[in-house]
This record gives structure tokens, C-alpha cells and sequence, in this order.
């Protein structure tokens, strides 16, 4: 299940990097990455955003997934590493 203060933040930051709303299905489906609309600056400054809000680290693995091209693994990635950090 993904923490719903994660999803919260991902619909935010993705609804206002794209400028139009995606239905909650196509939201976390969504493969940001291969829709040619975000760039590397932005992949850059995401995981940055990422890091310093939910204070975790995402390295080149993550970066390298499948998980890391759509919102639901993003999410997913998010929510494993604040887990792993909170023990």
C-alpha cells in the first residue's frame, strides 16, 4: 500500500511540472519519464525535492529501475526507503 502523504506529494509536484490533471488510474500509471515532457534538469531537481522532503537517499539503482519511469514505483521506492530509514 503507498502512504497516502506520498502520493499527496507526487500528484502535486506532477500536476504542477505538467500543467493538467491525470485521472487517480492514469496518475499512478503514468510513465513521466518516457512522455518526453520532463527533462534531465527536472529528473535532477525531482529526486533532490524527494530526498531533502522525505530524507532519503535514491541512488543510480533506483534511478536505473523500472519502477523509477511511473509514478506508482516511484511512489513505492519512496515509501521502501522512508520505511528501511525509520527503523
Amino acid at each position: 500500500m503507498i502512504n497516502d502523504e506520498t502520493l499527496d506529494y507526487l500528484r502535486i509536484y506532477f500536476n504542477n511540472l505538467e500543467g493538467y490533471k491525470l485521472d487517480d488510474k492514469e496518475f499512478l500509471e503514468y510513465r513521466y519519464l518516457d512522455s518526453g515532457n520532463i527533462d534531465s534538469f527536472e529528473i535532477v531537481s525531482l529526486i533532490i525535492d524527494i530526498e531533502t522532503r522525505f530524507d532519503v537517499s535514491i541512488d543510480a539503482d533506483d534511478t536505473e529501475s523500472d519502477e523509477f519511469r511511473y509514478i506508482e514505483g516511484l511512489a513505492k521506492i519512496i515509501d521502501e526507503k522512508s520505511a528501511l530509514h525509520k527503523r
